[in-house]
């Protein structure tokens, strides 16, 4: 009677295909140190063919291939002490790129007798879980810069936020106000210093300035029927307002204290000023803010692009708080369209156009905040 701990064994020919079919490597090697198998996911792997390395010993084989002197050393200590494991972590330049491979030596015994017939290798492919890895790794490490890069800009609005007395005191009288102008300049070269210190990706905070020509064509488009849209607004907001005298559909840039400017020269001045802070408004808030809020938030909570919208509109806001609420609030709905055409980009770039077509419209020729402070 067989015993009754001696399963069933497997057909040798069922043994080899399996040994044939496996994307791991199997090398076998005698007490001589000479291979006398080479599956084909050695060959595979190393770009060897069977009928080249069997019957050649370990040196012969694997000395002349750069990069394999752990390997090598691995499977020559493993035949001189087969009585114990021996293992291994090697990196190879494979036709696919960059190999890692996990080797693992043992003792191969006759299955009758248990006699020592040699060595076993088997390599395995670890690149996909090693290249997980890294990924997961280098996605930790920016998030903690995205992180410590947030913290930094939302100490800066705060910092913003408490000196906006002393920067309305600093105003030009019947001209400019400097607060936010100032506070933007902050905010850029502080951004370009914690740029240097956590040094992220382009990618990471869409400092991208080559944006795609569909995405431009799709910002301008977008910024045509905000502006409609508000034409509309005024002209229906002109019609149900009969308390006063009638005020006409399109006017110019007006000063802070409501005067409108009949020179051509400092409403061009105006103008340029305004184009001339349109960037460094949303590089401040797309770049510094929005951008890296959605990395940090993607896979953290689903809609990661809307809440970084969101949370960089409102502390666009909070930049024209000491203005006028009016002006607060107005700035919410177009900032959403940029923080929109900024998300479908990747670019800095199509906000920029968005905001400087609205904005100028909105201010140098609808004039929908004459009559209060504005920037």
């Amino acid at each position: 009677m067989d015993d009754a701990n001696t399963g069933p064994s497997l057909p040798v020919a069922m043994t080899d295909d399996i040994v044939d079919s496996s994307r791991d490597a199997i090398i076998t090697i005698d007490p001589k140190g000479r291979l006398t198998s080479f599956n084909p996911g050695a060959e595979a792997i190393f770009g060897l063919r069977a009928s080249e390395t069997v019957g050649k010993t370990v040196a012969e084989v694997f000395l002349p291939i750069q990069e394999l002197d752990v390997f090598t050393d691995c499977v020559l200590e493993a035949v001189r002490n087969p009585d114990r494991e021996h293992t291994a972590n090697i990196s190879l330049d494979g036709e696919n790129g960059r190999l890692h491979l996990s080797v693992r030596a043992v003792l191969l015994r006759h299955k009758g007798t248990g006699d020592r017939v040699g060595v076993l290798v088997m390599i395995s492919d670890e690149s996909e879980r090693v290249e997980s890895l890294a990924q997961a790794a280098e996605r930790e490490r920016e998030r903690a810069a995205t992180g410590r890069f947030i913290v930094a800009i939302l100490t800066i609005f705060s910092v913003f936020t408490l000196l906006l007395e002393p920067m309305q005191k600093l105003a030009q009288a019947r001209f400019f106000d400097l607060g936010p102008v100032m506070a933007l300049l902050t905010l850029v070269v502080i951004a370009f210093l914690i740029n240097r210190w956590i040094s992220p990706s382009s990618e990471t905070i869409g400092l991208d300035l080559r944006p795609r020509r569909r995405h431009l064509v799709e910002a301008v488009a977008w910024s045509v029927a905000f502006c409609v849209a508000m034409t509309l607004a005024k002209y229906a907001f002109l019609a149900l307002d009969s308390a006063g005298p009638p005020e006409p559909l399109f006017s110019f840039y007006v000063l802070d204290d409501g005067t409108r400017v009949d020179s051509v020269g400092l409403y061009a001045l105006g103008l340029s000023v305004y184009l001339v802070s349109v960037p460094f408004q949303q590089f401040a808030v797309r770049c510094a803010i929005q951008a890296p809020l959605q990395s940090f938030l993607t896979g953290v909570v689903g809609p990661a692009g809307w809440i970084a919208n969101v949370t960089a509109t409102l502390l666009f806001a909070v930049l024209h708080a000491h203005l006028n609420p009016v002006v607060s609030l107005a700035v919410i709905l177009p900032s959403l369209l940029w923080g929109w055409l900024f998300m479908r980009s990747g670019s800095v770039v199509t906000p920029i156009v968005s905001h400087a077509i609205i904005g100028v419209y909105a201010i140098f020729v609808l004039g929908v905040f004459a009559g209060l402070d504005q920037v």
